[in-house]
């Protein structure tokens, strides 16, 4: 997630290419991918014969640079740093309260978090840039009829933005008369969140938007999602960047996805003037005079470090999806024949964002569960060797039973060059 954000805006890196020749997985350019993302799906980007991730030249938007309001009197030179860096990314309808830290969205949402730094780049991920496709993947043709309730499942919630978006997108979705059909619809959120910290801003931010709807179901877990082995695991809670927060700590990935985006922030906001951005970028891209590989690494070291204090590990319960899901409550009874025969439970959207974890997450489902599941999207760590994206897509196709043609990876114009991509998989073509 925040780890995800910090790779941002990766410049001038070059893709990697060097899989095994029997197990090569095409990656579709994520410009040509997201700007059709309200038309037909682009067919089989994943195959076992392509190596090469097409590039795109997509720039970063110009957004306008809004103020998270003056800074307290007595910070630190680090603090003031951060904040320059929140208020550069901060849009002005976005409103932050530090002292009850909380942060106003601009529908007016307002919500709790742990981590100023996070409220923006999550926010921007999920809801402003529409990174995992929420609506296509929910409401198209994979998505629940009328008469069934529709199961969305959120593993990593963090402090709850993406569960936010993909109910307000089920439930405020078209007209007077669409609402009123609306109506009678059920929607039942799982989410999962093990740092206890962050599983209360999650926690209250549902409720405080969803408590009182009738038509939702929430079942919060302060747990942790893996693959069955242990019943309890080791979490690495991060207070200063709650989206680092992982079983699998990489201070080196986190690193250098802090450099690199350092990087894109300086080439998006030099001036255009005088050509000075186009020469901030090549002087970047090509390192002349050890300016990244030197001065901003050195930099970005000590703000990771402060980023990293008061850190806390600690023993979080652990569980499988399998047992929270398709064991929760049995099997409904089938009362239209005569309550012998039963109905699995059906998943109409699984998100994934588990910082290195989604594998172990992905193992805790059984075989017999995966058909249940209509769509997922994952955030997965592609890894030194180069072997992440293509674990996860040959547990989707040959343990899921997804068809390769509608398995995509897709890695974000934000995040290009970096170990970090998108999958999306899916029973269904939508629309």
């Amino acid at each position: 997630m925040f780890s995800a954000a910090l790779a941002s805006a990766l410049v001038g890196a070059n893709i990697r290419n060097d899989f095994n020749n029997n197990n090569n997985i095409a990656r579709s350019s994520s410009s040509s991918f997201y700007s059709s993302r309200h038309r037909e799906r682009r067919r089989a980007v994943v195959a076992a014969v392509a190596s090469k991730v097409s590039s795109s030249s997509k720039s970063f938007p110009d957004d306008d640079v809004g103020s998270l309001g003056k800074k307290p009197r007595g910070r630190s030179r680090a603090t003031r740093g951060v904040d320059v860096l929140v208020q550069s990314l901060s849009e002005k309808k976005m409103r932050v309260n530090r002292k009850k830290k909380q942060a106003t969205l601009p529908d007016s949402t307002t919500i709790d978090y742990v981590s100023e730094l996070d409220v923006k780049f999550l926010f921007d991920e999920i809801s402003t840039d529409d990174l995992y496709l929420i609506e296509q993947l929910l409401l198209g043709e994979g998505g629940a009829k009328e008469d069934e309730t529709t199961v969305i499942v959120d593993v990593g919630a963090n402090i709850g933005l993406f569960s936010l978006e993909a109910l307000k997108k089920c439930t405020e979705k078209g007209g007077e008369k669409q609402q009123q059909r609306d109506e009678k619809r059920k929607y039942e959120l799982y989410a999962f969140e093990p740092s206890p910290k962050t599983y209360e801003a999650l926690r209250s931010n549902l409720e405080r938007k969803f408590k009182d709807d009738a038509r939702v179901s929430l079942r919060l877990a302060n747990e942790a999602v893996g693959d069955g082995k242990e019943d309890t695991i080791s979490f690495t809670s991060f207070p200063n960047a709650a989206g680092w927060s992982t079983a699998i700590e990489d201070e080196g990935e986190t690193l250098t996805n802090v450099v690199e985006y350092a990087t894109a922030l300086i080439i998006k906001h030099a001036p255009k003037f005088l050509m000075l951005r186009a020469l901030a970028r090549f002087v970047l891209e090509k390192n002349l005079f050890f300016v990244k590989s030197a001065v901003i690494k050195s930099i970005c070291f000590f703000v990771v470090k402060w980023l990293s204090r008061g850190k806390k590990v600690e023993t979080v319960p652990c569980v499988t999806l399998s047992d929270a899901i398709f064991n929760d409550k049995g099997e409904e009874e089938d009362e239209t024949r005569n309550g012998t025969n039963s109905i699995k439970k059906k998943i109409n959207l699984l998100k994934i964002d588990v910082e290195r974890y989604e594998l172990a997450v992905l193992a805790g489902i059984r075989d017999e569960d995966f058909p249940n599941i209509d769509a997922i999207v994952l955030e997965v760590h592609d890894g030194e060797d180069n072997t992440g994206v293509r674990r996860v897509v040959d547990v989707l196709h040959q343990r899921g039973k997804f068809p390769l043609e509608n398995v995509e990876v897709v890695q974000p114009e934000h995040l290009k060059g970096s170990t970090l991509y998108n999958v999306f998989a899916f029973r269904r073509r939508g629309g």
